[in-house]
């Protein structure tokens, strides 16, 4: 994804260049990240396999909640729009470890 962003981005914007250079600057922040997404899906099909519905919605609300939160505080600090596309990986690191953290503490108690 990053080799070929600007690529990929004239796919669906061919004759915008300011759109193209602005599209493959997200996709090089988001996809460097993308494992992180991929950790936090895995944390959510692990806490609602095993019962724990609630740990699944609380890492929602933290991945949600850290990305607005955190768009609005670094906008209105002047960063722009790119605050906001750092803003996503920042609120995925956030519940990954987060559903670490859980993870850890139910091995603790032998709840799992």
């Amino acid at each position: 994804m990053w080799a070929f962003a600007p690529q990929l981005i004239a796919i669906f914007l061919p004759e915008d260049a300011q759109a193209i250079a602005a599209g493959t600057r997200y996709l090089r922040i988001e996809g460097a990240f993308y494992v992180l997404i991929g950790y936090l899906f895995l944390f959510y099909a692990l806490y609602r396999g095993m019962g724990y519905f609630q740990t699944s919605i609380m890492l929602t609300v933290i991945s949600l909640g850290t990305r607005v939160a955190l768009s609005y505080l670094l906008v209105g600090l002047g960063g722009g729009m790119e605050s906001i596309w750092w803003s996503i990986p920042i609120g995925w690191a956030a519940a990954d470890l987060t559903g670490m953290i859980r993870y850890r503490r139910l091995q603790k108690t032998k709840r799992i």
